[in-house]
């Protein structure tokens, strides 16, 4: 039989206060809403809970706070078969994000930190059997950024393969930051860590080179509904990936979607082509 790539998902786990209305308010613009669930979200989470239902065997390491939300978000993630002992409760709230989205699908999102902003290096190597029971490691940034670095260069020293997605970009991206195997964010964020504008698909071939450059042993920048743009060692260019048509219902958490779909292929030994 063979085994399940081993992937664990380090990051945020929040819940998401999802508002629907027909347009985003402007600046200083009142909406009436049509309705507001509560779900489970964060990107780390949304990203373990992709991978899990694609058939990897997935471990979240996080935090979760103190209050009515935490036991929720966890028992959530169990139900989804992923493995939640590595999550830790501590005190004040669990991590919020307020994400309205409109009628076109188009998001609108403001992440309050809460417990994950609690998840330091300290504990991290408290952690250091998660790191050595996986293949793969995911991360993001929504977690302390000192925390992020400390969890790659322990992954690096296990031979681990890494993979980063960039998201939300500081306002310094550290080049510890680069030294993963798989740099992933969308054209936004590369627009961001890079210093540029990106007005097509050449400029975005561009900014993946440029990113691996910088570090990266391998680069995906998504791309929203013009695809998306991959960089690796076996050519010098970069190649576009174009879209598969779909009809738009909600874009959010596409982006931890991709993620953890594209981490579960490559785990399961695909090439970044067909992975992407």
């Amino acid at each position: 039989m063979t085994q399940k790539p081993r992937v664990l998902i380090c990051g945020s786990i929040n819940m998401d206060l999802v508002i629907r209305t027909q347009s985003l308010p402007a600046p200083g613009q009142t909406s009436m809403a049509r309705s507001m669930q509560q779900v489970s979200g964060g990107k780390g989470a949304n990203q373990a809970v992709a991978a899990a239902r694609l058939g990897a065997d997935v471990c979240m390491l996080g935090c979760v706070g103190s209050d009515g939300f935490a036991a929720t978000l966890r028992d959530n993630l169990a139900r989804e078969t992923i493995n939640t002992q590595w999550i830790r409760h501590v005190p004040g709230p669990s991590g919020v994000a307020i994400v309205a989205v409109d009628d076109a699908g188009e998001n609108s999102i403001v992440v309050v930190s809460g417990a994950n902003g609690q998840m330091h290096p300290a504990w991290i190597d408290e952690s250091i059997e998660a790191i050595a029971w996986a293949d793969w490691v995911v991360l993001q940034l929504e977690i302390p950024i000192e925390t992020v670095k400390h969890v790659i260069a322990l992954a690096r020293h296990a031979g681990k393969q890494i993979v980063l997605n960039p998201a939300p970009v500081p306002l310094r991206f550290d080049a510890e930051l680069f030294h993963v195997d798989l740099l992933c964010p969308n054209q936004s964020e590369a627009e961001a860590i890079l210093g540029i504008t990106i007005t097509n698909i050449d400029d975005a071939r561009s900014a993946a080179i440029a990113l691996r450059q910088r570090g990266a042993n391998r680069v995906v920048i998504t791309l929203g509904d013009q695809g998306a743009i991959m960089s690796d060692s076996t050519n010098d260019a970069a190649i576009w990936i174009p879209p598969i048509a779909v009809d738009v219902v909600d874009t959010t958490a596409a982006g931890d979607a991709f993620i953890g779909a594209m981490v579960t292929k490559l785990a399961s030994g695909d090439s970044l082509h067909e992975a992407a």
